[in-house]
């Protein structure tokens, strides 16, 4: 069994032999690997927390029917009114959403502002999924491989300091390595509709898929899966452990801006992850 603070030792040592490229690897980790998930949310600063409120919407032959605790509404304004006067709304809440239910009434009786609010729905449903297929094809394409030469540098630089050429291997042979990052992207995507658990746990039993197809291009993208959850077999709790360790530096990264995970932080956790890559290979 591996210990965590030797490997982490390694890793820093490493890390140190190498700088300034250590640092430009992991920045491009960050920026291009880490903080590619394009999603679209929604917030509202005021919203409505309240455990004794029961709303249930209806579909009728006149229209739609909103029940607010019991009490039916067939105008949505109504309803939203109701919800507003629910106990525990605060007065900048029922001012919201007093607003909503203006705008809610004009569009339901307004067949014009019916289309309208339709066509902006549709522009912006258009947009979303614009946004999301450029995001799916660069992380397929670009960020997927670059990730596996990033993480060959690393594991390179475990021996003896990288060049940073070492990332373009992440890219040769490309068709397989996007096939094989697609498949654990995808593999990781569907355990997580299960729960969050089942997700976080494939997560980990994928995790050294990266590294295997950046040192071996011979090796087929099922077969690096396979691999990648044969060397993480009772090593998934002992790697978070090793994430955890790392959770006062992280703290301490956040409260100087970033600063820290830049220049120290980020590539040191990479470069003890190449080591722990090492170590597993050879068991």
């Amino acid at each position: 069994m591996w210990d965590r603070k030797e490997l982490k030792a390694r890793g820093m040592a490493a890390f140190k032999a190498n700088y300034w490229k250590c640092v430009l690897a992991a920045l491009l980790l960050t920026l291009f690997v880490a903080g590619t998930s394009f999603t679209v949310s929604r917030s509202a600063g005021n919203t409505l927390d309240n455990s004794n409120l029961n709303y249930s919407v209806s579909q009728t032959d006149s229209g739609v029917e909103v029940t607010v605790n019991g009490q039916t509404y067939d105008q949505i304004g109504d309803a939203i009114n109701a919800v507003a006067e629910a106990e525990g709304t605060t007065p900048e809440q029922a001012q919201a959403v007093a607003e909503l239910a203006d705008f809610a009434n004009t569009v339901q009786n307004n067949p014009e502002a019916q289309e309208a609010v339709g066509v902006i729905l549709a522009l912006l449903g258009g947009v979303v999924l614009l946004v999301g297929v450029i995001g799916g094809l660069l992380r397929l394409l670009v960020f997927n491989p670059l990730e596996i030469g990033c993480r060959g540098f690393f594991t390179v630089n475990s021996d003896a300091p990288a060049e940073l050429s070492e990332i373009k291997t992440g890219f040769q042979p490309f068709g397989r390595n996007i096939g094989a990052m697609f498949l654990r992207d995808l593999f990781i995507c569907l355990w997580s509709l299960l729960f969050v658990i089942p997700g976080i746990i494939k997560a980990y039993s994928y995790r050294m898929v990266p590294y295997i197809l950046a040192e071996d291009p011979e090796i087929s993208g099922k077969d690096a899966i396979t691999l990648s959850r044969q060397m993480m077999d009772g090593q998934k709790w002992n790697t978070f452990v090793l994430d955890l360790s790392f959770i006062g530096w992280d703290l301490l990264s956040a409260v100087t801006g970033g600063l820290l995970g830049l220049f120290y932080v980020n590539p040191y956790k990479h470069a003890t992850g190449a080591e722990l890559y090492q170590v597993l290979k050879n068991q």
